[in-house]
């Protein structure tokens, strides 16, 4: 990875755990939260896209880059849900680590299904580094059993998770198609635009699930809370773009999602901080192995 791309993602680490901190501390449950932090960008984006969108040509656009696109938006819809669940029944310090943990492998074994290889540096690196981010949940080393895991707020992490990796992929994915198949646009642009796009699709899915599901009064629940939802966001949309445009800048994805989990430390900062969560031992052990495997991985 190039240097700028390492500081981009360091710095959209640090705004992604702060907006995970908004959502923890109070901002309406997780379906108000998600539709009103994925439908801010959107809006602040929307004189953007239909600039783009007559710059690209709506007929260039194919139905594949919209099937990549629909995938990806149910994937972050998810992610958006399920991370506010998990905060309703733990700590960010517990959940945090555990909603970026996963994917690293996760996105690892389905970069490697699509084609793209790893070194063994990297499987090594990304290995310590899950380790480190199961660790730092737990209150000592005691702890680390099957047990210390078996809770519904770990549920909603693991499905965040989910969620995380069918999203990164398939952004990868749909990024290559625009920066391939259209012209006019820079690849900052192009992130841009992308940015905006799933905004739309993240908000549209959400507001369609709501429907079906007849649960209009998350709509109503929204309106009660949309600032400290919009400022997560936009702090969401800042944090996104700049890692959507770290993704034109690399061959494979797993290196920009291993790296993001510097968020970690900064999630624990601002929780042991802002929230006053408390500070373990073995959190500093977890926080020390994460670092150590985003530097065997990278190097």
């Amino acid at each position: 990875m190039s240097i700028i791309a390492i500081v981009l993602v360091v710095f959209s680490a640090l705004l992604h755990a702060g907006w995970n901190v908004l959502g923890k501390s109070g901002s309406g449950s997780g379906y108000s939260f998600a539709l009103v932090a994925s439908s801010t960008p959107f809006i602040l984006l929307s004189p953007y896209l239909a600039w783009c969108a007559w710059a690209i040509g709506i007929t260039n656009i194919s139905a594949d880059f919209l099937g990549l696109l629909v995938f990806s938006c149910i994937g972050q819809a998810i992610y958006l849900v399920s991370v506010i669940k998990a905060y309703e029944h733990g700590d960010v310090g517990m959940m945090y680590p555990i909603v970026r943990a996963l994917p690293v492998l996760l996105v690892g074994i389905g970069t490697l299904i699509i084609g793209q290889a790893l070194s063994g540096n990297a499987w090594l690196g990304f290995s310590i580094l899950t380790i480190g981010c199961l660790l730092v949940p737990l209150k000592n080393l005691r702890d680390l059993n099957l047990s210390a895991y078996a809770n519904i707020g770990v549920l909603w992490a693991v499905i965040a998770a989910m969620g995380t990796t069918l999203y990164s992929i398939l952004d990868k994915e749909a990024l290559n198609w625009l920066v391939l198949e259209t012209s006019g646009l820079s690849s900052q642009q192009i992130a841009i635009f992308y940015l905006g796009m799933q905004f739309l699709g993240t908000s549209s899915v959400l507001l369609c699930w709501l429907f079906l599901t007849n649960n209009k009064s998350e709509i109503v629940n929204a309106k009660r809370h949309w600032k400290g939802s919009s400022i997560a966001g936009i702090m969401m949309g800042l944090t996104y773009g700049i890692v959507l445009y770290s993704m034109t800048l690399v061959e494979n994805v797993s290196y920009i999602v291993a790296l993001r989990q510097v968020s970690i430390v900064f999630g624990l900062a601002l929780g042991i901080t802002i929230l006053n969560e408390r500070w373990f031992f073995v959190r500093g052990l977890g926080v020390s192995l994460v670092v150590t495997g985003l530097v065997v991985a990278l190097v």
